[in-house]
């Protein structure tokens, strides 16, 4: 039997994503390529790896087998190439970083900034979602470090400690709380909560410090990004928590102004993560470097 990796590649893309359409974008194939690619490795492993149950796709018994194989074969040629670049000196090469959105929007273009005059040659992708997704994309072998707010699956990924992250309650500046010098958790109580989705490390620790006691709102509008959570907080939709890195342009113009409770202090450790056991190249030690040396 000859395996093509690149078949492997595909089925893990269709196994991710359980649509012909989506996996061939992941891959940069057609559908009717993603097809014929399962078709030939159905064909050699002898067993169906995928099945149509009504309108959607399934894994089959095969399939679920196979993801794992598949997952570290993929990994270990993406290794082997690391590995060569590594030889190859930090002339040339390539990163993938992954970012949850805070630390995506506002620290790592500057991490890359600083890197890229020292390494020019090394070409850097940055993908930003939230911090489950990036986890998901490190365990996936999607990318070659990532840069999070937090940890929330999985014993699959090494950690190492990166900055510290303050997290503040933001109002617009008119609002009454605003010219107040001493604000209790009571005076929360009726007002409106603007949170991350589901899946953002920056929600996750806030509901955990929102059930203390005398900390009872809930949220009523949830946004997708902190750049949409500060524009609903200046056009009076309600309050919210947002890192301090987010809103120092916004501090400065007093376009926002920060709450603050007594007794009340959300901080957080940002991460910097790899998969476990995996090779990290010159380019990426040294990208660590750089971001640690960041201050």
């Amino acid at each position: 039997m000859s395996m093509d990796v690149r078949d492997l590649e595909v089925f893990l893309a269709l196994a991710k994503h359980l649509n012909f359409s989506h996996a061939g974008e992941e891959v940069h194939l057609s559908q009717p390529s993603v097809s014929v690619r399962i078709h030939r490795l159905e064909d050699e492993l002898q067993a169906r790896l995928f099945e149509q149950i009504g309108k959607k796709i399934v894994l089959t018994e095969a399939g679920r087998i196979l993801e794992p194989y598949a997952r570290r074969v993929v990994a270990a040629l993406d290794d082997s190439r690391q590995a060569i670049d590594e030889y190859r000196g930090l002339e040339q090469g390539s990163l993938r970083i992954g970012a949850s959105t805070t630390p995506g929007i506002y620290v790592v273009p500057r991490i890359i900034g600083i890197f890229r005059r020292q390494y020019p040659k090394i070409a850097i992708r940055l993908g930003i979602n939230n911090t489950r997704h990036v986890e998901e994309g490190i365990i996936n072998n999607e990318f070659d470090l990532g840069f999070v707010g937090g940890h929330l699956i999985g014993n699959e990924i090494d950690m190492l400690s990166w900055r510290t992250d303050e997290l503040v309650l933001i109002v617009p500046p008119g609002h009454p709380l605003a010219r107040r010098r001493h604000i209790q958790p009571c005076d929360l109580e009726k007002e409106t909560f603007i949170t991350r989705e589901p899946g953002s490390a920056t929600r996750a620790v806030v509901e955990k410090y929102l059930q203390m006691p005398n900390l009872p709102p809930e949220a009523s509008l949830e946004l997708g990004n902190p750049e949409a959570v500060k524009l609903a907080v200046k056009d009076g939709l309600g309050i919210a928590f947002l890192s301090r890195f987010a809103i120092e342009m916004e501090l400065k113009a007093k376009s926002l102004a920060v709450l603050k409770i007594p007794r009340l202090d959300i901080n957080r450790e940002l991460k910097i993560i790899y998969r476990k056991g995996r090779h990290l190249s010159r380019a990426a030690i040294a990208f660590i470097e750089t971001a640690q040396r960041l201050q």
